[in-house]
């Protein structure tokens, strides 16, 4: 490690020490770049590529069939790639903090990939492992349901089973199992409700335009009251629901840290930040941290 490096192991290892356990961790996107699932706002992430992107919103999605088979089908395709996704060095090293005792107030994520586990983690933004009724609730497995979507399109599934075949066009993987594709949407099947048979299934996700659960919310704010130091990794903070955050820590009078390549929202707020990928700082903090606990 260089002397810079070095510096900044040690900035966020005494950070940690400092809290004393009653330590909460934010994450974002970045966290889970490394494991091959691209982000939004980073240094490569889908808006530095292509400004015009927009993810679907929660309005045109229970709008319009027409954009429900355009957002199923898009997803028939990227479901793959966050089912096979493996954690990473800062995700093992985030469940090695935590079990160590140093993360004692939990880790809140907006990521959606299931990737940090369920133990003492939030997931504020839910999520893509499970879908879920818009009428009744009725929930089951993304992979379960992935399954119903290959059995209603048979024509597509053999486009992905059989790559040069496949008539996709420019492929693009995006954040959220999302996947540019060109494909005629038209055509594509989703099942209703298996148990109202009435209703549609959505991911259990928080789309854009989509207020977050109240509950999960009140947890949200009730783990940055339990802590008195909050720790930001990989997120820019542009979304409010997580901005809002580090709003309540900053008017606690928390200590807050960010771990965070490039710029994000709030940054008057923050006491230190390392512009760093997580994966070049936490692995070290957490060496450093193993033999004091």
């Amino acid at each position: 490690m260089n002397k810079a490096h070095t510096a900044h192991v040690q900035q966020i290892a005494s950070f940690i020490r400092e809290a004393r356990g009653k330590l909460v961790v934010l994450t974002g996107a970045g966290l889970s770049t490394g494991s091959g699932i691209p982000d939004y706002r980073g240094p490569n992430g889908v808006y530095k590529r292509n400004k015009d992107y927009t993810p679907i919103t929660f309005q045109k999605f229970t709008a319009s069939h027409e954009f429900r088979q355009r957002y199923w089908a898009r997803s028939f395709v990227g479901w793959q790639s966050i089912k096979d996704a493996k954690t990473n060095i800062s995700h093992q090293s985030l469940d090695k903090l935590a079990k160590a005792g140093w993360v004692k107030a939990g880790i809140i994520t907006q990521n959606v990939d299931g990737l940090l586990g369920k133990d003492n983690v939030l997931e504020m933004h839910g999520t893509l492992h499970e879908v879920g009724c818009l009428n009744c609730g009725h929930t089951v497995p993304r992979e379960s349901f992935q399954q119903d979507l290959w059995n209603l399109n048979p024509s597509f599934h053999e486009k992905l089973s059989k790559p040069e075949k496949m008539t996709i066009g420019v492929r693009e993987e995006r954040p959220d199992g999302d996947v540019e594709i060109q494909w005629d949407y038209d055509k594509f099947q989703y099942p209703p409700c298996s148990s109202c048979h009435v209703g549609v299934y959505k991911p259990n996700v928080v789309f854009f335009g989509e207020n977050m659960r109240q509950d999960v919310r009140d947890r949200s704010f009730q783990m940055i009251d339990d802590a008195s130091h909050l720790l930001i990794v990989g997120s820019s903070l542009a979304v409010f629901s997580s901005f809002r955050l580090l709003k309540h820590a900053h008017s606690l009078g928390h200590r807050i840290a960010a771990v965070n390549l490039g710029e994000f929202r709030g940054r008057e707020l923050v006491d230190l930040w390392i512009d760093d990928s997580s994966d070049h700082i936490l692995p070290e903090v957490t060496k450093m941290l193993a033999s004091e606990k």
